[in-house]
């Protein structure tokens, strides 16, 4: 899925003749977006085969979670172990240097107060940002949202050099690399107001754009007009992630993409600069963010199917159990499901940190009870799941469930190097 070159590798590879045909091509075939510069250029894009496999992909597994039927704890405690991460990676994409571990300690309290480190304070507001643009799914986009999205992102913090909170830029601003260098400059101040105008609008009314690909575009757009002095990247975030949950795409809450963007830092960086390198052509955007959300949610996928194997042993146990059994015997009966062979006592005592005698008469119990079988001689001897159900491969890995109902976006894509 790295077929849609730049610029510099284009014409090292074909020569400058053969890319400025490569251009005209990508031209000829682009998708106007109702969005411009400071000049009126339009940003633009090109639907490409892998934008239709990467959205195929993420529907799949839209439809897959919107069929589970999980214990709303789970749900629970998944939307916030993502919140927290999502808050954490998105702060120290911008430079937050709390630990991981410090910042999920103190995210984990319920308590609200000041930090007196701005990079846990950076951290704690961005919580609370997600938190806020939750309660705003029903209500359209505007200046005053946003600028109260604003105000939580940079709460208590920029106390040695005040900012403006809360409100657009006054003056320019600029976004320097490591070694200082300038690598972006927003549009002039008296241009914001006017960007913003227009960019509320595209977002508070329907298009013929694929929602996934708008998101990237909500990021993308936001990033460029640059409206506030600080918090920018992080308004961009937490705004495309809005958009998704306004548009029923509510796995974005079992999502942290920012995990993945912090993780593929410099991807991010190119995908954002070559926007710019080629004339505002988002494609390189919007193919990095479609990656993201791929693998985001093939991790989350992981993660619900520990839970679904979990919860198939307490099904059947419900059913079948009429003794109690302790937590060692849960935990043989788990590793049988989930690693499909036998377990010896051996293997046993070693993952229970057992004796023989103790092992022998777990799954004894087990026998008794009839969830194992007893296979096996002499040395070899070891135990199965009974249960045909247990048996039965789980259809997670690889499931193609679509959701009902058509799409109401048609997409064609275009062939291009």
């Amino acid at each position: 899925m790295d077929n849609y070159i730049d610029k510099l590798k284009g014409t090292a590879k074909f020569g400058p003749a053969k890319w400025g045909e490569i251009e005209e091509d990508r031209r000829r075939k682009a998708t106007i977006v109702e969005l411009v510069d400071k000049n009126s250029a339009p940003f633009w894009f090109v639907l490409l085969p892998d934008f239709l496999t990467l959205i195929s992909e993420i529907e799949n597994n839209r439809g897959f979670l919107a069929s589970l039927k999980l214990p709303k704890k789970f749900l629970d405690h998944l939307v916030s172990e993502t919140e927290k991460k999502e808050a954490y990676y998105s702060s120290h994409i911008e430079g937050a240097v709390t630990s991981l571990e410090v910042a999920l300690l103190h995210l984990s309290k319920p308590t609200r107060k000041d930090y007196g480190d701005e990079s846990l304070q950076m951290i704690i507001n961005n919580r609370d940002a997600l938190e806020y643009i939750r309660t705003q799914r029903s209500n359209s986009f505007s200046h005053r949202m946003i600028c109260e999205l604003h105000k939580i992102l940079v709460r208590n913090t920029h106390k040695l050099k005040p900012i403006t909170v809360g409100e657009y830029r006054k003056g320019p601003i600029y976004v320097v690399d490591g070694y200082g260098q300038v690598v972006y400059e927003g549009p002039p101040s008296q241009h914001v107001t006017q960007m913003m105008d227009s960019y509320l609008h595209w977002m508070n009314h329907p298009s013929e754009i694929h929602p996934l690909i708008k998101a990237a575009l909500v990021h993308l757009y936001f990033a460029h007009v640059h409206p506030f002095d600080d918090g920018n990247g992080r308004s961009a975030r937490a705004l495309s992630n809005l958009y998704l949950m306004k548009q029923d795409y509510h796995f974005i809450n079992f999502l942290a993409p920012s995990d993945y963007f912090d993780h593929h830092r410099s991807e991010y960086y190119k995908a954002l600069q070559n926007t710019q390198n080629h004339n505002w052509d988002a494609t390189f955007f919007i193919l990095y963010y479609l990656k993201a959300l791929r693998e985001q949610l093939r991790n989350v996928q992981s993660e619900i199917e520990k839970e679904t194997k979990i919860k198939d042993i307490r099904n059947i146990l419900s059913i079948k159990i009429q003794a109690k059994l302790d937590k060692k015997q849960v935990k043989a009966l788990q590793w049988m499901l989930e690693n499909r062979q036998k377990l010896t006592t051996k293997k046993y005592c070693k993952m229970i940190h057992c004796s023989d005698e103790t092992a022998r008469k777990d799954f004894n119990l087990l026998l008794k009870v009839g969830l194992v079988l007893k296979v096996g001689r002499g040395r070899a001897i070891g135990y199965i799941l009974k249960s045909g159900e247990l048996n039965q491969t789980h259809p997670i890995r690889g499931s193609k469930i679509v959701p009902s109902g058509e799409s109401r976006y048609r997409i064609k894509s275009s062939k291009n190097p």
